[in-house]
């Protein structure tokens, strides 16, 4: 195998090529990325968990065909601490090397045979739609925070995707503290009988290759799996297995507390107030007072802080606990110069979600979100 290649479209796909490559493993190829040379083709380079699997293609000028498995982290490091320069790839077959040459830069990494490369599903579903990839970006971003962490709630480690009235794609997660709700156009004639978990490490890498928010996306599923295909990069992954919680239980119906307030005023308030949050918890005291809101946090042996936050419409009395860490990610996706927060009481949860003026001039968004915070005690 011999190629020239530009380095920057080199470290961009094994960027996203070894996101997919797991961190412990008892299989050692798994660690390596497969790179396959062909002078129709160009590079292409492959990697795969053995439930979430990668295939990019890039431009390159092949002089030699030819493949070869690589280990991924040092391949990336190599890579991506060259000059912008064009990059030869060299096999020494009889080495088991990789050269990589940039100018008076010269590496040679120790590779496996490709033959060790685990085959990779062939997913060829019975029907495929196309997806405009801002519209899936969008509702990616303003779910895939809320997705827990935990790996014995694996049900929960994912966002789950439904098209119940068929114009209309929703997107949910939830760690069980709160959930983020958003809602995008269907893509045409799209149909979904069941909702399905879509895992996180699936989507972060997906988030990757939709980087640049342009053209469609192909979306399939067969057999458990799930497959995207966006230009030449194709990710295919398993489905989450089990039941997702019934998500609408934990929607407050009928609050009787709201207040319209400030998006970035709110945002980063309590970013400051939260400097001083007890440490586990990162607890925030929200204290309602007609239209004030007071944001105040206290931390043994350490301080306390208070600021007040604008109520620019509605209010009530209410003092409540929330994680201001829960508040932020949700406000940083959240485009609205204003936000509506819907309370009941102290023991509930808090409605957050964009506020729309009907008087605006401004273009509706692309879809609707919502999210849910629970509230704590402090």
């Amino acid at each position: 195998m011999r190629l020239l290649i530009g380095q920057p479209s080199l470290q961009k796909i094994i960027g996203i090529a070894q996101g997919v490559v797991p961190r412990r493993t008892t299989k050692p190829i798994l660690t390596n990325l497969l790179l396959e040379a062909d002078a129709e083709t160009g590079l292409t380079v492959s990697a795969t968990d053995d439930e979430l699997s990668f295939v990019g293609s890039t431009e390159a000028q092949v002089e030699a065909s030819g493949r070869i498995a690589v280990t991924a982290k040092d391949f990336y490091d190599v890579i991506r601490n060259l000059p912008e320069h064009p990059v030869e790839l060299i096999e020494h077959a009889e080495e088991n090397m990789l050269e990589i040459k940039s100018g008076n830069i010269d590496f040679h990494l120790q590779t496996m045979p490709a033959d060790e490369f685990p085959s990779l599903p062939q997913i060829e579903p019975a029907s495929s739609h196309v997806y405009t990839a801002g519209d899936l970006a969008w509702l990616i971003d303003r779910t895939i925070f809320a997705v827990s962490q935990e790996e014995t709630r694996y049900y929960l480690g994912g966002v789950y995707m439904e098209c119940p009235e068929g114009d209309v794609l929703r997107a949910v997660a939830t760690d069980g503290h709160r959930l983020a709700l958003a809602e995008g156009p269907a893509p045409i004639g799209f149909t979904m009988p069941e909702g399905q978990i879509l895992p996180r490490k699936l989507l972060g890498e997906l988030r990757k290759v939709l980087e640049t928010k342009h053209g469609d996306v192909t979306i399939g599923f067969q057999d458990r799996r799930v497959m995207f295909q966006y230009g030449p990069q194709t990710l295919m992954s398993l489905l989450v297995e089990g039941s997702f919680p019934d998500y609408k239980q934990v929607i407050p119906k009928a609050p009787n507390i709201t207040c319209r307030v400030g998006r970035v005023e709110l945002l980063e308030a309590l970013r400051r107030i939260s400097l001083l949050s007890p440490d586990k918890t990162g607890g925030v005291r929200f204290t309602l007072e007609d239209r004030k809101l007071i944001l105040s946090s206290q931390h043994t042996g350490r301080g306390k802080g208070k600021q007040e936050v604008e109520v620019r419409e509605g209010g009530g009395n209410l003092e409540v606990g929330f994680n201001a860490r829960y508040f932020i990610d949700a406000l940083q996706v959240i485009d609205t110069a204003d936000v509506l927060l819907e309370l009941t009481n102290h023991l509930s949860p808090c409605l957050l979600r964009p506020y729309q003026d009907e008087e605006s001039n401004d273009s509706a968004p692309p879809a609707s979100q919502i999210n849910v915070v629970m509230p704590m005690r402090l």
